[in-house]
């Protein structure tokens, strides 16, 4: 229960990039596997807020902060912040460390992501301001993500042998 109560560290970095260590993450579709929230080949995911400062702060910067109200007057608010992983010239560079081993993840390998158990992860996101009809807004896409793979103390023991 410890890492669902542990405070991310943001980092506001040039160009508008949110660095963000110790974050945690859920909705993951880095498959980008179509269903009644997501169109099929739309990879995303949604960075959890666990803090209403940081919160603030990245509202305030322009960024798509969802708010999800509590269920009762203890809880606090579900706040996140939707991600788009989209593969281009600029990225994104993702990596995946499991155990000691340090993969690097291309389009075609990143859907692991959905499945397995994450111990942390850190992440680079770089803004995209949009205007439409006159309405405009920033969205987040992933430039870059360190995940690391929670093994349990079998697999960690056995690997060692492989």
């Amino acid at each position: 229960f410890e890492k669902e109560n542990k405070i991310m560290n943001v980092t506001f970095a040039p160009r508008g990039i949110l660095q963000i260590d110790d974050a945690r993450i859920v909705y993951r579709n880095f498959k980008g596997e179509g269903s009644k929230f997501n169109r099929d080949g739309d990879r995303n995911f949604s960075v959890v807020i666990n803090n209403e400062e940081i919160a603030d702060a990245i509202a305030k910067e322009g960024w798509n902060v969802k708010i999800k109200p509590p269920r009762d007057d203890e809880d606090t608010p579900f706040i996140t912040l939707p991600v788009k992983v989209k593969f281009n010239d600029r990225g994104p560079i993702v990596y995946l460390k499991s155990g000691d081993k340090m993969v690097k993840l291309d389009e075609e390998s990143i859907g692991c992501l959905d499945d397995i158990d994450i111990l942390s992860v850190d992440m680079d996101i770089r803004p995209y301001d949009w205007e439409v009809n006159g309405k405009n807004g920033r969205t987040a896409y992933l430039q870059s993500i360190c995940v690391t793979q929670e093994i349990d103390r079998f697999a960690a023991r056995y690997s060692q042998g492989e």
